[in-house]
């Protein structure tokens, strides 16, 4: 993954050594689940606004989780659908934070305000993706919602303005 804003932040600074966690540098993305409370047409994981019944349960990611860990996992992006449509997304960030798993996550970003932004920082991720698709009008159509653009751009200032 390429992570443009971090080309960016970094682009004035001094280059440094790499660091060497000393872990396996194995990065999983893990669609957490299917609901998405958008509909666009690029969509992989076929989203939709229903849960379906396979998702697995906070005790049963929480054994996934477990998994990556004795795996050496260094970093788990949590994903979708829009991963931030489930209840235990921040109990399993802490989780995997706990288990020294770096954490981040793949969102629209729509649905991120000043409670998720809080709930975000205390559980320990780390680092927030959010997808722009076009400029105003073509990201609402492309993302099949109006008003998802300027949702996404002020859950990237919220991020932006606390650190991530």
């Amino acid at each position: 993954m390429l992570r443009i804003s971090r080309i960016l932040r970094e682009a004035d600074r001094p280059v440094t050594t790499a660091r060497h966690h000393g872990r396996s540098g194995i990065v999983v993305i893990w669609n957490l689940t299917n609901r998405c409370n958008l509909s666009c047409p690029h969509c992989y994981t076929h989203a939709t606004s229903k849960k379906l019944s396979n998702e697995l349960d906070t005790r049963q990611c929480k054994s996934v989780i477990d998994d990556l860990a004795r795996q050496n996992v260094m970093v788990l992006i949590l994903s979708g659908g829009e991963p931030v449509l489930r209840p235990d997304l921040y109990e399993l960030a802490a989780y995997a934070r706990d288990k020294k798993i770096l954490c981040a996550l793949s969102t629209n970003g729509t649905l991120i305000n000043d409670l998720h932004l809080r709930k975000i920082l205390k559980s320990g991720i780390g680092y927030v993706g959010i997808s722009i698709d076009g400029i105003g009008r073509n990201h609402d159509e492309f993302r099949g919602k109006q008003g998802a653009y300027a949702a996404s751009l002020n859950a990237i200032r919220l991020c932006r303005d606390a650190g991530l």
